[in-house]
């Protein structure tokens, strides 16, 4: 194996020193080839494109979920909203009326009833009066 002498006292040219180093520019550090240039652009497109389409795969995943969520929602409002219309047809219930109204308001039902139709007001001679118009 072949190895250098020592030097003692001087400094060959080739060796560099720590205050003499040889700037190197980035252009010569990527001065490639045209055809590696090309593969090199290719390559990068390709992470660009994978990048781009993990974004949107990442997005849709969110806008899934939130339609899930969504949807569920959805859901249990419309189970509150029947219930809530068992609870106003319970209210409006007629025979509820009629007990509330006799039992806390004091009202009795009447005797008789009188049932009145359009042609029953001229049999009787009963005077209709006109609608007031503003």
């Amino acid at each position: 194996m072949l190895a250098r002498k020592p030097v003692v006292g001087r400094v060959k040219s080739d060796v560099l020193v720590g205050a003499q180093r040889k700037k190197v520019s980035v252009s010569n550090i990527f001065d490639l080839s045209p055809v590696m240039r090309q593969i090199v652009q290719v390559i990068g497109v390709l992470i660009g494109f994978v990048l781009i389409m993990m974004i949107i795969n990442a997005y849709t995943t969110k806008l899934g979920y939130e339609v899930v969520k969504t949807q569920t929602a959805v859901v249990q409002l419309t189970k509150d909203n029947d219930t809530l219309d068992v609870e106003v047809a319970s209210l409006k219930s007629p025979v509820r009326i009629q007990q509330i109204a006799v039992e806390q308001l004091g009202m009795v039902l009447p005797d008789s009833f009188v049932y009145s139709t359009k042609s029953a007001t001229t049999e009787r001679n009963v005077q209709t009066k006109q609608q007031i118009i503003d």
